[in-house]
This record gives C-alpha cells, structure tokens and sequence, in this order.
C-alpha cells in the first residue's frame, strides 16, 4: 500500500467529534491521532479494543430514529517499519458526553480490519446523539494510521425533506398580480425564503410566500430554503421551476386634457380589443365608445377598462375643468378709479345669471340679474347709500346645466 502523510485534524479528542451528516461522504484519518486516558477519561474504555490513537465522529438520530449505517472505504494505510495494519472501529452511545463510565456499545466492534467495512445499529432512538471511534491496531512498535472515507446512512438518520413552490396559475394578465406559494415538507427549523427569478435573488421572505407585480414574459421563478438551520446538518433545498406566460394587449385612455368649465372634449383612448367600457359615464356620450366626447362640470379622472376574454386591463386619462369664473373676495369702492367695483372674469358668459349679495345678518343689499358691466356691484346697498368695510355673502345662480348649485362665499369692502 502507498505512503501517506497528513497532519491530525481537531477530530482526535471527545469533546470536537467530527459531525457526520447522512448522505455525505468525508474524508478522515487517524494520522498522528493522540488519546486521552485516565479514569473515567475518554478514552478509558475496552469494548473489543483499547483506545490509544482514536479519532471521534458524531451522530444524531432523526424525528422517528430506527437503524444506521457507517461505511469505511477507500482505506489507505500509512507504510512504517513496526506499524500496525489494521483499524478498529465501534459506535457507542455515551449518556454523560465523553465521559468513559457512561458509554454503551451499540454495534457491531470491528478490532483488525483493513478493508472496506461497516458498522451497524439497530432501533436507535429518536434524536439521540452518538459517536463513532475509530483507532489504529497496535503493530510491532506503533499503531496503524490511514486515511479513509467515511459515509452515514440509514433510515434512523436520513432526513427527508420536500420543497416546492406553486400557484393558481402559471398564466397571468400584465400588471396584475403573481402570488406564489411555498411548501415544505419534514423540513424543522427553517427561518426565511429566497426567491430567485431567471437565478438572480429578488426577494427574502419570512412567509411562504412571494407576491409580485414584475414579472415578464418567459420568466422564471425559483425558491430556497435551508432546513435544520440552527441544526449540525442544514440542508439548502432548491424548488421546482415555474415557467411564466403574461398576457397583454394594448389600451391606451389616451393623455390627460384640460377645459374650461362648460367646454366639452373628446377623450383620446385606443386599444385593440373591442371590448372596452369608460367610467364614470356621467356627462359621457358612449362609455363603449373609445373616443367618447365628455362634459364634465368639474375635474374628472375617467377609466378605460379593456378585455380580452383572459385579461382585463385598465388605463388612467383625467379631464382638469378650469372654472370659468374668477370670483375676487375684495374690492375697493373708494372712487380712486382702481377696483372700484366688484369684477367677476367670465360672468359674461350667462347672460341670465342672478347675483344677490347679504351683509351678515341675511339682509339683501344687491340683486341683479345679469352681470355687465353697467351692473356691477359699487358697494352701495339697494338704496345706493355706502356699505361699511365688512365681509358681505354672496349667492350667484348661473342658471346653467354645467352649474347646477349656486356658487357660494364672501367678498369684503375695504376703503
């Protein structure tokens, strides 16, 4: 056999026993391995071989436990004058951890093998921690030392957990919502899910859950999640793949549009699917039209819905109704020739309006139907004598379909 040399790794004492994980192959070796004895030491024990070089592994047993396996292969053996040739193996179950007097033999002890080998156990119990030793047969002057590769299995070992992701559907309208879901089984201890699209991570969540509006065309949607995290053997699982399809058409309500109040306006909205609807419909020609004339009497956001017998989309356009009248909330009446009146900017525009002003008490001191310019208000009451500097309420009827309540509010005589 060829010549080997390795430095001990930490795994040669109790208390840092290698962690084996099953289905995980490793590899070890007992190469300048030391022991530890004295009563009641670690090492002070004699099941079918003493420890002298021993190197330490450990186990613990799943949710349900029942038997394990622990394979030796691939034995390589150090070629020294007076070393020995073969390997001694057991595994044990200690009730005070690395202390000698609690340890009970569970397998089979293994004292002079130097080929492939196998230490069973039967009906372990559940989540039970165990150890397995490993020590070099003593030759004519030094104990064997080799490399090997060990592997643990069994059904009183093996975890078994499922991942995988799902969702209504794999088919969804552009914009709307993705809502996938993950699901896992006889997976403890997992804390967060990371969500991958086309491999790149988008997303951690503490729920089973990703809720998406970004998705593409052709994307792909993929998840991870470590189970036995805190636990010695975390386990990463990667999901299944969800292949997306989005659907989309075109609609368009078209660009937002400014009028002035009274005005009418056609709505410039496109799309090419036939099915369409706009709302509101108030003060609208057709809401199945696609370029439906609106009127509205004062700024109104109005929406485009489209189907296409899979999808519904909806699209935004909003009419801003600049009010026609600026109604000013002073003037002056000090005959200096300057805002002497009360002038109000579009008024002309209904001729059959009613004006009425009242001082605060509810006492009518102008009414005029009409508003020219010969009949503006001078801050004089009905009898022409002057009103005092005061805050005066105002009622104006325009009498017209685009302003069926009356307009409202104050305006003061300063002088």
């Amino acid at each position: 056999m060829s010549s080997i040399t390795q430095a001990q790794e930490t795994y040669d004492n109790c208390n840092d026993a290698f962690q084996l994980c099953p289905s995980v192959p490793q590899t070890l070796n007992n190469i300048d391995a030391t022991s530890t004895v004295c009563p009641n030491c670690e090492d002070d024990f004699n099941f079918c071989f003493t420890g002298e070089n021993t190197i330490w592994m450990t186990f613990t047993t799943n949710d349900v436990g029942g038997d394990v396996d622990v394979d030796f292969s691939n034995l390589q053996f150090q070629n020294q004058a007076g070393q020995g040739t073969n390997l001694q193996a057991a595994i044990i179950e200690a009730t005070v951890p690395c202390v000698s007097s609690s340890y009970t033999l569970i397998s089979n002890c293994e004292n002079a093998v130097n080929s492939p080998f196998t230490l069973s156990a039967t009906g372990l119990p559940a989540n039970t921690v165990y150890y397995v030793i490993v020590n070099g047969e003593l030759g004519a002057s030094t104990n064997a030392e080799a490399e090997f590769d060990v592997l643990l299995s069994g059904d009183g070992v093996e975890q078994n957990p499922a991942f995988s992701i799902g969702t209504g559907s794999t088919t969804i309208c552009t914009g709307n919502l993705a809502v996938i879901n993950a699901y896992t089984t006889a997976c403890n201890d997992s804390s967060t899910f990371t969500w991958f699209v086309n491999g790149n991570e988008v997303a951690e969540t503490a729920d089973p859950q990703y809720v998406t509006t970004d998705l593409e065309n052709g994307d792909q949607v993929t998840a991870q999640v470590t189970c036995f995290e805190s636990a010695a053997c975390p386990q990463v699982l990667t999901s299944n793949i969800l292949p997306y399809t989005l659907i989309d058409f075109q609609l368009d309500a078209g660009p937002d549009q400014t009028i002035d109040q009274g005005e009418s306006v056609i709505l410039q909205g496109s799309s090419d699917v036939p099915d369409i609807t706009w709302t509101p419909s108030l003060n609208m020609s057709d809401p199945n039209d696609i370029t439906p004339v609106v009127n509205p009497s004062q700024t109104t956001t109005y929406f485009l819905t489209g189907d296409n017998g899979t999808c519904t989309i909806t699209d935004e356009v909003t009419v801003v109704v600049k009010n026609a009248l600026e109604i000013p909330n002073t003037f002056s009446p000090n005959a200096d020739g300057t805002n002497d009146t009360w002038e109000i900017l579009g008024i002309e525009k209904y001729p059959n309006c009613n004006v009425q002003v009242y001082t605060r008490w509810g006492q009518l001191v102008f009414q005029s139907t009409g508003y020219s310019l010969s009949k503006r208000w001078d801050g004089t009451s009905k009898n022409g004598k002057k009103l005092a500097p005061s805050a005066y309420y105002y009622v104006i009827d325009l009498r017209s379909d685009d302003f069926p309540d009356p307009l409202k509010g104050t305006v003061s005589i300063v002088r």
